[in-house]
């Protein structure tokens, strides 16, 4: 029976992972992965531009995953200041953290560390410049809504902690930490930046 295309572009995407995984983007070879698939070199070229497209397909679902993050940060049920009271609020951030580093673990090593060289080289930065963007909408959301809480932030400031967030996903993932290392690391982030918030807002 004969191989289906959407079959075809499957294969060549996990194996591509592997070779990206092991190697990283710049030095991931074409030829690998059409001889790990069995599909000739100019037959993958049917399939996808050039590597740099491959990539992007590898780390689509991580992508996704994030500009979901983002959307969601500044929603109705978020401009509240149950988020520094609520338990299931903060059990909610914890959850979804640790399950996009367990997820998604080897995807975030190759994007956070190995794709030099290729269109999302940046995205640390690029990333780092939206989580700002969305910071600084959320202070002045809360302080629409709070008239009484302190939102005399300074822009620099909400930048710092957008880079510092992508950057402790980077060492969680660099490092060799279990699962439950990883829940109790981020419960004590969550619990630390939670009161850091409060405290700077004057809530």
């Amino acid at each position: 029976m004969q191989t289906q295309k959407t079959d075809i572009r499957k294969i060549i995407l996990e194996v591509a992972k592997v070779e990206f995984f092991e190697k990283g983007y710049k030095n991931a070879s074409m030829r690998n992965i059409a001889k790990n698939t069995g599909v000739c070199l100019s037959n993958i070229y049917n399939y996808f531009k050039n590597k740099d497209e491959i990539l992007e397909d590898v780390l689509k679902p991580l992508l996704q995953a994030f500009d979901i993050m983002l959307d969601e940060h500044n929603s109705p049920e978020y401009i509240s200041l149950d988020i520094f009271i609520s338990k299931d609020y903060q059990q909610n951030q914890i959850n979804i953290f640790v399950d996009l580093i367990l997820k998604y673990r080897e995807e975030l090593k190759l994007l956070l560390f190995k794709v030099h060289g290729s269109s999302l080289e940046n995205f640390t930065e690029e990333y780092t410049n939206r989580h700002t963007e969305i910071g600084l909408e959320y202070i002045s959301k809360m302080k629409e809504k709070y008239p009484q809480i302190n939102t005399n932030i300074s822009d620099f400031f909400i930048h710092t902690i957008s880079s510092w967030w992508i950057s402790i996903i980077g060492e969680i993932v660099s490092h060799d930490l279990g699962d439950n290392e990883i829940q109790k690391f981020i419960t004590e982030y969550m619990e630390f930046g939670t009161a850091g918030w409060k405290k700077i807002m004057k809530v």
